[in-house]
């Protein structure tokens, strides 16, 4: 609670606080997307096509795009409430992985979801996004169809 937040943290930062400044002390939530501790409508796999003119191990790629996916989700790089696009991910990984990657894609586990449906995700004003994602929710493929961008596949 607010008052459980400044009863830990008020004394010692109104020692470095400026006299103008004002502090308020605000909890959070966070949010995970992606993998087994998010809520089962946000759990999705992430599709990869490797480029076929590079060789890489599928170990490395998945390793590669966990680290630019925890990247792009640094907490400094987001705001309470901000809405996640999944181009803006996309775009990110495709560029940390310039050359290695030809597609990126999501596709949500749930029964009822379609692909698509994760595209776009606001969480609730006291709320950040964080990413869970593992190399279970990876999986390398040939190319994308509609068999395997169908959700729960």
């Amino acid at each position: 609670s607010n008052d459980a937040l400044y009863l830990s943290y008020g004394a010692e930062i109104n020692k470095i606080k400026s006299v103008s400044d004002e502090v308020v002390y605000h909890p959070v939530k966070y949010k995970p997307l992606f993998g087994s501790q998010a809520p089962v409508d946000l759990q999705a796999d992430i599709k990869i096509v490797k480029n076929p003119n590079r060789v890489v191990n599928d170990n490395d790629v998945k390793s590669r795009t966990i680290s630019a996916i925890n990247e792009f989700f640094a907490l400094e790089n987001w705001d309470f409430g901000e809405t996640f696009y999944f181009t803006e991910l996309a775009a990110y990984v495709h560029k940390k992985l310039a050359g290695v990657l030809s597609s990126f894609v999501i596709v949500p586990q749930g029964a009822g979801s379609v692909f698509g449906d994760m595209f776009e995700f606001t969480p609730n004003s006291d709320e950040l996004i964080i990413p869970d994602v593992s190399v279970n929710e990876i999986d390398i493929i040939q190319n994308i169809t509609d068999e395997n961008i169908r959700a729960g596949t």
